[in-house]
């Protein structure tokens, strides 16, 4: 009889959890009025709450060479043409000059390799063997053997013998030899939908030769074992380019909540993301179902798309908006130290590179 409750009461809290799964998920795709994004309180600091991020998550134990979590093999997917006729037999130069992070490890560790499907679709373990031989850690490394037209690439994760990650290599900006980790553009409908869940800004979603992101996991299996410098390249729909260039990019595992750190900044489009009170430095990453900001609202169900939120100031994963000035251009995609607070953007690109070799670094 106690048994049967016992079910009977685990049934009806399983139903709750998810109604409150759902009305979470449809409130945020829901509008937000004009007068409540103009509301200035909006950009109001509050105060770290001490159980906010309380871990949610199990501890692990660490595999021999401190490094497990390899993502399992996805569907086989073809390499550009333009990659494998100019695979030279080029050394990996990234692995020379590679600066160690003090305690640096590959991936979030476990016991066993993991049950769990990496739904990424930047992930696969099948890739042509001329790619395999180049071993590029990074776009540096496909640039060095000669490769030098931008596209679609497949970077070897460091640790690994067959696990590959697909990504979009940016090989005529700034010297080349970055990998791009987001891109906003107009690529037409239907336009890519950044207003999503944790895991997907987790696993990463998108076409990396329009616009996509590439995963917060993905980012950080890329860079959290060398250091790495951020680029930000800007458009506004006058046609009118800037950019933000940061010497110190990290972002930390999900433990952390993949926390970013930026630091370093020089350009022309002034520094948003380390600004004091609206910036992005320090804070973890937050989706509308995980709301880990310093404000008392849910930045990014407000603002329709997960960022590195401290109060609700302005990121690029907001809505995709063909009128700079719109009435919801607070949810769009804003760079708030070159255009205000109010005006979308046309372009953004963000993209990552060794910082060993970045010029004037």
């Amino acid at each position: 009889m106690k048994t049967n409750k016992i079910i009977a009461n685990l049934d009806k809290v399983e139903k709750r959890l998810k109604k409150q799964e759902d009305d979470v998920a449809t409130l945020a795709q829901k509008p937000v009025p004009a007068e409540i994004l103009l509301n200035p309180s909006l950009d109001n600091v509050d105060e770290y709450e001490s159980t906010r991020f309380i871990e949610d998550y199990v501890t692990e134990t660490t595999l021999p060479g401190g490094f497990t979590t390899l993502p399992p093999p996805m569907t086989q997917t073809s390499v550009q043409n333009s990659v494998s006729s100019q695979v030279g037999g080029a050394p990996s130069t990234t692995e020379k000059r590679v600066e160690k992070r003090k305690g640096g490890v590959i991936f979030p560790s476990v016991k066993n390799k993991p049950t769990h499907v990496n739904t990424s679709t930047f992930v696969t373990s099948e890739v042509t063997p001329a790619v395999k031989d180049v071993k590029g850690y990074s776009c540096v490394d496909f640039l060095s053997a000669g490769m030098r037209n931008s596209g679609i690439y497949y970077l070897q994760i460091r640790g690994t013998t067959y696990w590959f990650l697909k990504v979009f290599c940016e090989q005529e900006i700034a010297d080349g030899g970055w990998t791009v980790i987001q891109r906003r553009d107009d690529f037409g409908y239907p336009r890519e939908n950044f207003n999503r869940d944790w895991n997907d800004y987790k696993n990463g979603f998108g076409d990396p030769s329009k616009e996509f992101w590439l995963g917060n996991e993905n980012i950080y299996m890329l860079t959290n074992n060398e250091e790495y410098s951020l680029r930000v390249e800007l458009e506004d729909f006058e046609g009118n380019k800037k950019f933000a260039q940061y010497s110190h990019f990290k972002i930390y595992s999900e433990a952390d909540y993949y926390k970013l750190e930026i630091d370093g900044y020089e350009g022309n489009a002034g520094d948003s993301l380390n600004d004091p009170w609206y910036g992005s430095n320090n804070s973890p990453f937050s989706t509308y179902n995980r709301d880990n900001d310093r404000s008392s609202l849910n930045c990014a169900s407000m603002l329709k798309g997960g960022w590195w939120w401290k109060s609700c100031g302005r990121g690029l994963n907001g809505l995709y908006l063909n009128d700079p000035q719109d009435l919801t251009a607070r949810q769009g995609i804003v760079w708030f130290r070159w255009k205000g607070w109010d005006y979308t953007l046309k372009k953004s690109v963000m993209m990552i590179k060794p910082r060993s070799f970045v010029s004037g670094t």
